[in-house]
């Protein structure tokens, strides 16, 4: 008999209907119901309650079964409306009978999660013993990053919340920490969290847990409904209801990414599109990421690496770091570990009061393992209090307390069962697998089940449970590995550790390639990263005074070697890598422990940057120990936060320039300064704030301190305080944006600088500007020794004439008074109010535009004092220059500070002059010349030149410059043009201001700058007036190297005109190698141009190029590129006219492609250092230190530069301080010229001898 039709009563549909369909108003469906015929009144002659209604909605098509329309219309609506409550009534049973069967249906599953990590094995002795999750779990610190490179602390409840800046929902949340961080104890502790129905995770219906390494285990391919029921328990039926009923976000944790090694080649070719489509389960995890299947789930993911980039698709991701226990978290993880207030307190005072163990502690693994000792201690009554200075010290006392009191049942002698260990262990990390089945296992170890340092389990599979084993953490497998390398015979180790260390340096070099291929070379930076702690253990175990004893007892033999292989390594890596390389050197350093090594590494660095790193407690006191043991530090640049610069400071003091970014600047910033002034910071300190997210923004109100900015010159130091005046919320009363002091050296160190920033911190009462006014007497009254004051402000009024009359009468000591008015010019009757205010006080004004300059009288100061005085008359000033006063080569050269731009302005560079005193000042890397009338600061960078300029051609870079104090009068700008009288008439000066140009004709055109007077600043730049055609230009031909793939380079060869600044390209093309070579050549703007090239078998494109007078930036993009084999270490290029014949332009010569790659540009506060005064005043140096003398001097006879006489003179002579001393005599004979390719030689031969010599040459 066949079963009578029944409703679908599936949730799918009523689910598609929530989803898909717009929501019915309650009146449309009133209509709906009515017939042809009948009004379109409001109401309905019979009422639908809310239930009904909902009904209605949700199940229209069970109101298609209308009833025969014969009676009349009061009849036939009666009898529908019986029908329609009948159905209602029946669905809502049936929709209640599911709904009761889902929600049954997830509880059981919310219990199974319960029983499978409400309780967790704590350790694998044989005690079994078992402890709850949540009683043992302590909150982590975590960070989230921001864009910018900022961040903020965020805890687990808010990990789901919505983001800052987009105020929605983060699709994925990636979770990335170190190995023994503590992320998979985190990730359990929050699906047990939803089992338990914790509020924060209320949005979420289901949540599932997926570990990648127990997913590496699987072979066999199944759908996504399979795989959940497989690590779950429940039926696929059952899965595939609850996922497809669930109708709110379903939340997927990914724990382990890193483990899952192919799943970067899968990512673009081998997605699936269907939760019921079969694949491998790697394919299924990619899938997920890439939002393929389940588009509307949630992913929480854990990592050790970076997620590679092109990972995710689309929706907005929130990154995150898990830091550590704070010391408070180390503090309440002892108290629910020992669960015993005595032994608590007894086992937390011997950590706290030693500083290395508390730090230790904050690593949760570590944590637990010395947890685990002491309690394996106190009841044996052990001494607890051995010396452990470093993470290898740590593991060692672990593993040799485990060995004595837990391993003397088993068959294996120590020694053999630790070289078994450390064989599976590095068989594990070579192939990036952390469980092991157990034929493998017991291949290795004769007597697994029994060894305290595996963990035993089953893994389930499709029809049956498999036997797997792992580490009791992955930290221990990494620790295990070291050993191993150490217990082998000494050439077998030798070549594990030399195979370890290249590929680890291969992964950090292939890491530095912006443009590297995805697929391929990511996965040797990923695996790189993973085995970087397995290099740390190792030079922990080279520490023979601690480790020596462990060995001894067990009857152990150590490689000998395996140190200096090491200790070889970290030089040369330290001279090459910044940032995360950096610091995983740094900590190598501080595992080996050796202190004279230490400082020997340290001293050699010209610059340690760990700046794109936020420092964890841990790395500040290693930083503190490496620090403490160097004598010398040269720049150091740290993102850290506030309350760990606290352990770093007094290790910070012996840095020559130090650079903090900090979460906010505090009082305790000022014993740095008071460093600076005893001389043990010796040249500049600059402390900046982080850039705030909206949600930190709170924490600023009371720092509003952004940054401090100190420099030495001579005996005094200036000091630049930078307010934040971005919003007037934040800081409503706040007039003063800068304030600058200069005090003499010594006084510095005599002030109080705590105190001062205290008070600088407290904001004034009202936003009248008398309050900054009194507000500033306050402050200043604690510095002694003040010799000038400048202050930038939104406005001088005349409120702040007796601020003024104070401060100058206040102190002795001061000299000069500054102010800049940010909004208008000065006022007359200010500047009247002022002269008459100062009269008889022996102080003069002198006030220019939005500028004042107060100065002591005592040398009789006239306004003629200024070294360049502003004419208002312009056909004096074109007088004055006809008499070559105004010429830019009477400029004082300066080299000026890179302002530091956010990440999607990496590529373009800010410059910033702060000029000392009026005068011509040019700068040395883009020749700009300005005449100053005063101090002040200039801001100025290179921006683009608009494409619909119409008949204007650009003839330079377009500049945008600021001047803070308004005191620049003329700007001087380099031309690429040869001079002559024929085309001297050819430029001028483009001023774009308010969407208007104007075109300033020049005062005068030198040979080498085009000189204009202004009047305001904004953005300017020269111009061709007349046509230049048949007229060369002054160019250049720069070269950057950059790799491709492991086989193949490019060289990138840019032809631009002369006048385009080189760092300016450099900074464009950071990712790759610039070549340094003589670089001049004369170019013919439309002129075809072409590469000749040896080797022949190089590919160069395109074969010829036309020369276009537009290359004025801020974008390079290369003319030709060169691509060759990457064993190619020399190439010869020159560059030939092809309109003339293939004349040569720019003469062939060589090109060495393996020299040291170029630094970052950086911009030194000093002057650059002549070739031919290095070279006099460090003569005694280089005879002494110069090693490569007969390669410089082969470089020197190959260029003409000496003679082959004198060559043979250096050759024959046996000394080599003697061949120095003759090489420097024909240096010396041969003018500048000889002096600077020398110099250059010596740069890269043997560049940290010219660091530590001259860094400005």
């Amino acid at each position: 008999m066949a079963e009578p039709h029944k409703p679908d009563t599936t949730i799918k549909s009523e689910s598609s209907v929530h989803w898909h369909k717009p929501a019915m108003s309650r009146k449309p469906y009133v209509q709906y119901l009515q017939g042809p015929d009948t009004k379109m009144e409001p109401q309905s002659s019979y009422d639908l309650s809310d239930e009904e209604f909902s009904f209605r909605r949700v199940f229209p098509e069970c109101l298609s079964e209308r009833l025969p329309i014969h009676e009349g219309e009061d009849t036939m609506r009666e009898r529908q409306s019986s029908y329609d409550r009948r159905v209602f009534r029946e669905h809502r049973s049936e929709r209640l009978s599911v709904q009761k069967a889902w929600q049954e249906m997830v509880s059981q599953y919310k219990e199974s999660i319960k029983r499978k990590y409400e309780h967790r094995n704590e350790s694998s002795f044989s005690s079994g013993e078992r402890v709850s999750l949540a009683a043992l779990y302590t909150e982590p610190v975590i960070i989230q990053k921001n864009e910018k490179g900022g961040f903020q602390n965020i805890s687990v409840e808010e990990l789901f919340n919505k983001l800052d800046i987009h105020l929605y929902y983060p699709s994925s949340v990636i979770l990335q920490g170190n190995s023994g961080s503590g992320k998979s104890f985190l990730v359990q502790k929050i699906i047990l969290d939803w089992a338990s129905e914790q509020h924060y995770l209320k949005d979420f219906n289901l949540a599932f847990y997926l570990s990648c390494e127990e997913l590496k285990c699987i072979s066999e391919e199944m759908n996504l409904i399979e795989l959940l029921s497989w690590n779950c328990g429940l039926s696929p039926d059952q899965i595939s209801e609850m996922v497809q009923k669930s109708s709110q976000r379903v939340l997927f944790i990914i724990d382990g990414l890193d483990d899952l090694d192919e799943l970067i080649f899968m990512c673009d070719n081998f997605c699936i599109s269907s939760e019921f489509q079969r694949a491998p389960p790697e394919v299924i995890v990619c899938s997920l990421l890439r939002q393929q299947i389940l588009p509307r789930s949630v992913r929480l993911i854990t990592t050790r690496t970076e997620v590679p980039q092109g990972m995710f698709l689309k929706g907005p991701q929130r990154f995150t770091e898990i830091m550590g226990f704070s010391e408070k978290g180390v503090e309440e993880y002892f108290q629910k570990f020992f669960q015993n207030e005595e032994l608590f307190r007894k086992a937390y005072e011997c950590v706290r009061v030693n500083e290395t163990l508390i730090t230790a502690c904050s690593i949760p693994v570590i944590c637990w393992i010395i947890c685990t000792v002491m309690r394996e201690r106190f009841s044996n009554g052990a001494d607890v209090t051995s010396v452990l200075e470093t993470s290898t010290s740590i593991y060692v006392d672990f593993v040799s307390t485990l060995l004595e009191h837990h391993c003397q049942g088993l068959s294996q002698s120590v020694p053999s069962l630790l070289r078994s260990l450390g064989q599976l262990a590095e068989r594990g990390m070579l192939e990036q697998q952390v469980l092991f089945d157990e034929k493998t296992v017991y291949d290795t170890i004769s007597d697994p089940a029994g060894n305290p340092f595996l963990f035993k389990f089953l893994l389930k599979r499709k029809i049956h449970q498999e036997t797997m084993f792992s580490f009791m953490h992955l930290s221990f497998q990494e620790f295990f590995t070291a050993l191993y390398y150490v217990l082998l015979d000494e050439e077998e180790s030798q070549r594990k550790v030399r195979e370890l260390l290249h590929t680890v340096e291969r992964g950090w070099a292939l890491s530095c390639w912006s443009d590297r291929d995805f697929s391929k070379a990511d996965v040797e930076v990923r695996h790189a990263k993973l085995l970087q702690p397995v290099i740390l253990f190792l030079c922990g175990l080279c520490k023979k005074e601690w480790i020596s004893s462990f060995f001894e007892k067990h009857n152990m033999t150590v490689s000998v070697n395996i140190e200096t292989h090491l200790k070889e390594w970290i030089i040369q890596c330290s001279q090459r890598y910044q940032n995360e390389h950096m610091l995983f050197i740094l900590h190598c350093l501080y595992e080996l422990h050796e202190k004279s090594f230490v400082g020997k590494v340290l001293e050699q660095l010209a610059s340690i940057d760990l700046s794109n790193i936020l420092l964890k407690n841990a790395d500040c006191w290693m930083l503190r120990f490496c620090f403490q043991n160097c004598v010398n530090i040269g720049k150091l640049r740290l993102n850290i936060t506030s309350d760990n610069l606290k352990i770093l400071q007094s290790a910070l003091i012996s840095c020559e320039e130090l650079w903090l970014k900090v979460d906010h600047i505090t009082d305790d910033t000022g014993d740095l300064i008071s460093a600076l002034g005893k001389g043990k910071i010796v040249k500049e300190l600059i402390i900046q704030e982080q850039k705030a997210s909206q949600a930190s923004l709170k924490k600023r109100i009371e720092s509003f301190c952004q940054e401090i900015v100190t420099s030495v010159k001579d005996e005094d130091v200036m000091l630049c305080f930078r307010f934040s005046v971005s919003s007037s919320e934040i800081r409503p009363s706040l007039l003063i944006s800068e304030l600058t002091l200069t005090c003499s050296r010594q006084e510095v160190s005599t002030v109080n600088w705590r105190i001062f920033l205290q008070k600088l911190q407290r904001s004034p009462s009202s936003r009248d500007s008398s309050g900054d006014g009194f507000f500033l007497l306050d402050v200043l009254h604690s510095v002694s020794g003040l010799k000038k004051v400048h202050l930038q402000m939104d406005k001088l009024t005349v409120s702040w004439i007796p601020t003024i009359l104070s401060l100058v009468q206040a102190f002795p000591s001061l000299n000069e008074l500054r102010t800049n008015s940010a909004i208008s010019f000065i006022p007359s009757d200010i500047k009247q109010c002022l002269v008459e205010s100062l009269t008889q006080t022996g102080w003069t004004p002198t006030v220019w535009r939005k500028s004042v300059l107060i100065k002591r009288d005592k040398k009789g100061f006239i306004k003629e004092d200024l070294k360049t005085i502003k004419t208002e008359n312009i056909e004096s000033k074109r007088a004055e220059s006809s008499l070559g006063q105004s010429s830019s080569g009477y400029a004082e050269v300066f080299t000026p500070e890179c302002v530091q731009q956010d990440d999607e302005d990496k590529h373009k560079t800010k410059y910033r002059f702060v000029c000392p005193h009026a005068g011509q000042f040019q700068c040395s890397l883009t020749s700009l010349v300005f005449v100053m009338e005063g101090e002040g600061e200039v801001l100025y960078n290179i921006v683009s030149w608009d494409p619909g300029l119409g008949q204007l051609r650009p003839a330079g870079p377009l500049y945008n410059i600021e001047c803070s104090a308004g005191s620049v009068s003329e700007l001087h700008f380099q031309h690429c043009m040869i001079f002559s009288e024929e085309n001297k008439d050819c430029l001028a000066v483009a001023h774009f201001t308010g969407g208007n140009v104007e075109i300033i004709q020049p005062l005068k055109v030198t040979e080498t700058h085009v000189i204009i007077d202004i009047r305001d600043l904004s953005i300017f730049g020269l111009i061709w007036i007349k046509t230049i055609f048949g007229f060369p230009i002054k160019g250049q031909v720069l070269l950057f190297l950059r790799p491709v793939t492991v086989k193949q380079k490019i060289l990138n060869v840019h032809l631009l005109p002369g006048n385009v600044p080189v760092s300016e390209v450099q900074g464009w093309h950071l990712d790759k190698k610039y070549i340094e070579t003589s670089s001049k050549c004369h170019l013919f703007p439309e002129r075809e141009y072409s590469l000749c090239c040896q080797p022949e078998d190089c590919e160069v494109q395109p074969v010829s190029e036309m020369f276009e007078l537009d290359h004025f930036g801020p974008n390079y993009h290369p003319t030709f590129e060169v691509f060759l084999d990457v064993n190619v270490e020399e190439v010869r290029l020159g560059v030939l006219d092809k309109t003339r014949d293939g004349k040569e332009v720019w003469k062939r010569r060589r090109i060495l492609l393996t020299v040291a790659p170029s630094k970052d540009v950086e911009h030194p506060a000093h002057r650059r250092i002549p070739e031919t005064e290095f070279v006099n005043t460090h003569r005694d140096e280089l005879i002494q230190r110069v090693s490569s003398v007969m390669a410089i001097a082969d470089s020197l006879l190959s260029k003409n530069m000496i003679d082959r006489e004198m060559y043979d003179e250096v050759h024959t002579e046996k000394k080599r301080t003697e061949k120095m001393r003759l090489l420097l005599d024909a240096v010396d004979s041969g003018g500048a010229a000889v002096k600077a390719e020398f110099c250059r030689l010596l740069k890269e031969k043997e560049h940290y001898l010219v660091d530590e010599l001259g860094p400005h040459l």
